[in-house]
């Protein structure tokens, strides 16, 4: 807190900067002035939280010097110091709202209760200016929040001409644009820290993407709007709006803002510009074929703009397709066993599809599709349940679009190749084989590793989703339930029957940072592990372990 002295007698203005330096708060003089006008200079330069001024000085007097002050700095307090018991005095300095009026000689512990008001007030407004700025983020970040799921349901679903009229910005696209046409951004969003932003800064992170993308569309004059997709945090959609819709014009337009992306904050995206429509209600087609074309970074790329192509893939299909021939073979693999083969043979093919001239991403999407129906096809007729080696088709789908190179979708399939041969191999072995018993008698026995979903699953050739829901179903509990559980009857038995450290129980149990390990113990049983053991140690029957899992 910075503070101005002002009084026309040398002696004076020392002596009380001498007792604001021995009061030992943190206030610092920063300046002396010996009246009015000097005192007006003064403040431009050094921009004080506070001023403790004379009254009666020559040039311009304290007041007048208040007086002119506030029309400048309204806020600024003052504390006035004078040697004239005089009631008119006081009068006026309150009418300018002056914190204190002090009499020369300065008692020291005045100045101190004045100087403390001052800084709680300033502390006081600063925390209530700081508590309308976090309530208006809030309350924008709310309003943000709602028009993105509303723009977000249009685009995917559709509407009515009404229904799209209730965003301002869509509407007057409608109003002044023949064409409207969507372009979709696909981010490859950094895991934090990253640069400047710091571990669980996502939204941050986003907003700084969002507000350089806007700023580089300004700068090319393109009329629209641009809002993040509720549902996915890598995209963006930007509905754009003119006469005339030159796609090509805009994809140079676009490209020059990936590059200004890329090269402002080192991230790399894909656009894909869907075709222009009429109205409003053909958006979401637009949509679509704006995120089917953002899908061929997959095979061709980040930092480029992608078009709609002029026609549909009709033959995506056929030229991805497998032959009856193909199908033996691999019903031959599956049946031997040969998961390296499947893996070539995955391998060939994708490649095949990749560096055909002119590939496209939904050639390679119907592989996929097609592979996973023979894999289904041949598994329905030898186990009840394929899910549990392949999981579901919309697990598949979802998969891909979230994937970034086609390297990792020959990967993916050879995985799921890996967890079928596995799947078959056990069945083979044992009639009566539960892969669930077995899991739940892992878990039960290595509650010290890093036991998470995807850890078990691919330690058990399982699909995750598959794998969580049927746990769920089986023992009537979550995965992370039943194991987290499991830790805190094993925790509370060690805690009362030895006296191993909190940090090596924790140890034992899997949760080796012994602070997180508290205040999960804590919350489940809703006593610290030191409260629980002093519990059990005293009344060993007043402290029960956590009740059994219902499984």
């Amino acid at each position: 807190m910075k503070l101005i002295i002002v009084d026309d007698e040398p002696l004076l203005r020392q002596g009380i900067a001498k007792i604001v330096e021995r009061l030992d708060l943190p206030v610092e003089v920063a300046g002396l002035a010996g009246d009015g006008k000097e005192a007006l200079r003064l403040l431009a330069e050094v921009r004080p939280d506070l001023v403790i001024t004379d009254i009666r000085m020559p040039e311009m007097d304290g007041l007048d010097f208040i007086g002119e002050a506030l029309q400048i700095y309204p806020k600024l307090p003052f504390i006035i110091v004078s040697g004239y018991d005089d009631f008119e005095y006081a009068r006026r300095g309150i009418q300018y709202g002056v914190v204190d009026y002090l009499l020369k000689p300065v008692d020291h512990e005045e100045l101190r209760a004045g100087i403390e008001r001052i800084r709680k007030r300033a502390e006081d407004d600063r925390r209530r200016a700081r508590i309308g700025d976090e309530l208006a983020l809030l309350q924008r970040q709310n309003e943000e929040s709602l028009r993105e799921k509303l723009l977000t349901k249009l685009i995917e679903t559709g509407g009515g001409d009404a229904d799209f009229l209730k965003d301002e910005k869509l509407a007057e696209l409608q109003s002044t644009c023949r064409e409207i046409a969507v372009a979709v951004f696909d981010l490859a969003l950094p895991e934090l820290p990253y640069r400047s932003f710091r571990e669980g800064d996502e939204a941050l992170l986003r907003f700084a993407v969002s507000n350089v993308i806007t700023d580089l569309i300004a700068q090319t004059g393109r009329r629209g709007t641009l809002f993040r997709h509720s549902l996915y945090d890598h995209q963006l959609v930007y509905v754009l709006g003119d006469g005339e819709i030159s796609t090509e014009l805009l994809r140079r337009e676009l490209q020059e803002v990936l590059d200004g992306v890329n090269r402002y904050l080192k991230l790399e995206a894909a656009v894909g510009i869907g075709k222009p429509a009429k109205t409003l209600p053909d958006l979401p087609q637009s949509y679509q074929q704006a995120k089917l074309a953002a899908r061929e970074r997959i095979i061709h790329g980040w930092n480029r703009v992608y078009l709609s192509s002029a026609r549909p893939d009709v033959h995506a299909s056929s030229r991805s397709g497998m032959t009856d021939e193909e199908d033996r073979l691999l019903s031959r693999y599956l049946t031997e066993g040969n998961a390296a083969a499947i893996r070539q043979w995955i391998g060939r093919r994708i490649r095949g599809i990749v560096e055909r001239e002119g590939a496209g991403f939904p050639s390679l999407e119907s592989f996929c599709i097609e592979l996973h129906l023979r894999f289904w096809k041949y598994l329905i007729a030898r186990i009840d349940a394929p899910e549990w080696a392949i999981g579901e088709i919309d697990d598949l789908l979802g998969w891909l679009y979230r994937t970034d190179h086609w390297t990792e979708i020959e990967d993916r399939l050879g995985e799921t190749t890996d967890a079928i041969i596995e799947h078959l191999n056990r069945l083979r072995h044992s009639d009566s084989y539960d892969v669930m018993e077995e899991v739940k008698r892992y878990i039960d026995a290595n509650l010290h590793e890093p036991l998470s979903l995807k850890w078990i699953a691919e330690r058990f050739f399982l699909h995750p989703n598959y794998f969580s829901r049927r746990f769920k179903e089986k023992y009537k509990e979550s995965f992370i339930g039943y194991v987290t559980g499991e830790r805190i009857r094993k925790a509370s038995r060690l805690l009362r029957e030895t006296e191993l450290m909190i940090q090596e129980i924790a140890g034992l149990v899997g949760i080796p940072d012994a602070a997180y390990f508290s205040s999960v113990f804590r919350k489940a049983t809703g006593l610290t592990p030191n409260q629980y053991r002093a519990q059990a140690a005293g009344s060993p029957e007043s402290v029960a372990p956590p009740p059994e899992p219902t499984a």
